[in-house]
């Protein structure tokens, strides 16, 4: 498992917690942007994303039981509403997911890195 070692961010030790609680592949860009933001919000003309802070995804994924409805996935924030954005675990890769509904099988792929996501 990966840990920051440089102290030039002050979040560099919620990272590190973060990463010593997952065991799956992450996207592309995911730590480089947490390092310098704890969580956010994304918006263009079609769409907005909530991004969670560091601190609250471990909690969160529990309270909703991603592993039993989806276990292939991890989610990391939400349009505010009834969608999740969600990191494939196996591939590190974004996807959309139904709260109501969050199953594997429901999960639509939308980008193959959080750069990605950021850029788009």
């Amino acid at each position: 498992m990966a840990t920051i070692k440089k102290k030039d961010s002050p979040l560099t030790e919620e990272v590190n917690k973060f990463l010593k609680h997952i065991n799956f592949q992450l996207p592309d860009g995911f730590i480089d942007f947490f390092s310098i933001s704890n969580g956010g919000e994304l918006y263009d003309n079609e769409i907005c994303i909530i991004l969670w802070p560091l601190t609250d995804m471990i909690k969160r994924n529990n309270n909703y039981r991603v592993d039993e409805y989806a276990s292939k996935f991890f989610i990391f924030g939400s349009d505010g509403g009834d969608t999740a954005y969600c990191i494939e675990k196996k591939t590190g890769w974004i996807y959309e997911m139904p709260f109501i509904g969050m199953s594997n099988e429901e999960a639509i792929f939308k980008y193959k890195s959080f750069t990605e996501l950021l850029n788009n």
